[in-house]
């Protein structure tokens, strides 16, 4: 009996080590969300997707893995804080409603972070602040999405400190009370960026704004309705290129140094430039 005894709690000692021993569940390189998933233990898979971009980003993905959209719907609001891809590749329409007074795509990530976003529609509803908000990150790169109705800016590049280099390519930012896409880093931080094939439309104040320690190239563009264009105030740079500016109260605000090509469509504003860019030759 005492053998037997011995051994019982033998075995449940190597059965307690060898639990102890058991590593967590590891977080996935990919995830999927669909409007019929659900937020729930044990969701990523293809075949039993997530509900929502924020569950997975907290539970499911590991850093620099992939929320991939399977099927149209509102998928939330979401902070990301490490490096993310969130892919919607022609599935239907992959929404971020967001909440009054909030910002739909909020980045609070690392210096040597990365930030993907592609297919999205943020819609601030005439309440949200901001669409896409980054404060800290190394780099953002936005392909194929919409920032609209928001009451500030479609997308702010703000980093606190460090450098974020920022690529815009096939998106629409619109009707938004501020601008549509605003690189204005505060004291400290540095915003670089190429903006291509890219729409701002109804702007309260700037289609495109630069401001501060921010420098961008900007091609094949359109700025129109806005109350501005194309605006740069100290400090930054712009360098435009192929772009169209039509429509707006001025065309061309030049408070700091834009560089153009000399194959701008400049015209049909109120004013077509308030300032002198400096022409560049091509080359």
């Amino acid at each position: 009996m005492r053998g037997l005894a011995t051994s019982g709690v033998v075995a449940a000692l190597a059965l307690c080590v060898g639990l102890a021993a058991s590593p967590a569940q590891a977080l996935a390189l990919r995830a999927f969300v669909s409007g019929t998933g659900s937020d729930a233990a044990g969701c990523g898979s293809r075949t039993a997707p997530c509900r929502s971009f924020q569950f997975v980003h907290h539970n499911v993905v590991a850093a620099g893995g992939e929320i991939d959209v399977l099927d149209s719907a509102g998928y939330g609001p979401i902070s990301i804080t490490k490096s993310l891809s969130i892919v919607n590749d022609g599935a239907g329409t992959a929404g971020v409603a967001t909440p009054s007074g909030g910002v739909g795509i909020a980045i609070n990530a690392s210096v040597a972070d990365r930030v993907f976003l592609k297919g999205l529609t943020i819609e601030g509803f005439g309440t949200g602040s901001n669409g896409i908000l980054l404060s800290s990150g190394g780099t953002l790169t936005v392909v194929n999405c919409v920032a609209r109705h928001f009451t500030a800016n479609g997308i702010l590049v703000a980093p606190a400190s460090g450098v974020a280099n920022v690529a815009i390519s096939d998106t629409i930012a619109s009707e938004n009370g501020n601008s549509g896409i605003f690189f204005n880093p505060p004291a400290g931080g540095t915003a670089k960026g190429a903006i291509s094939r890219t729409i701002a439309n109804g702007n309260g104040n700037v289609g495109i704004f630069l401001n501060a320690a921010s420098t961008a190239t900007v091609v094949d563009s359109i700025a129109t309705n806005d109350a501005f264009g194309f605006a740069t105030e100290p400090s930054a740079v712009m360098r435009l290129g192929r772009s169209v500016a039509s429509g707006n109260s001025t065309g061309v605000f030049v408070g700091s140094p834009v560089f153009t090509y000399g194959d701008n469509k400049i015209d049909g504003n109120i004013n077509d430039f308030s300032g002198v860019a400096t022409s560049l030759p091509n080359r």
